[in-house]
């Protein structure tokens, strides 16, 4: 796969994220713990599948950066496994605060680190979410 099929998976990933991110904000609002739960474990496979892209652009280009990206990527993933995790135990609503600090991490990834592999790669390329 060419770096720019890469990247169009990435963008295409990116959203089905926003739309994901979209639909459990709307879900949080209501109060409905069981769509939010299905849209979080729904977040945690497209993620891991996103971040395995972007691992394998990321390999194919030689990208500076990808350490430290990876480590962004391992980070976000774990903290959602552990929502994810602690969802099947306790209640929707003592978990709350780990929700939205998560998305506010996934989302500012996706503008900024994301952002940083677009350009390295293709200098031309939209931003993520574009």
């Amino acid at each position: 796969m060419t770096p720019e099929e890469h990247i169009d998976h990435i963008v295409r990933d990116h959203a089905d994220i926003n739309e994901l991110v979209a639909q459990l904000r709307a879900a949080t609002e209501r109060g409905d713990h069981a769509t939010m739960k299905s849209l979080l474990m729904g977040l945690e496979m497209l993620e891991a599948k996103h971040y395995a892209r972007e691992d394998a652009l990321m390999r194919a280009v030689g990208y500076a950066q990808a350490d430290a990206h990876r480590a962004e990527h391992a980070k976000m993933l774990d903290t959602l496994r552990s929502i994810n995790a602690t969802l099947v135990w306790e209640n929707m609503r003592a978990i709350s605060p780990q929700v939205v600090a998560h998305i506010e991490a996934a989302v500012a990834h996706m503008l900024h680190a994301d952002e940083a592999l677009n350009r390295a790669v293709s200098p031309g390329a939209a931003p993520p979410g574009d």
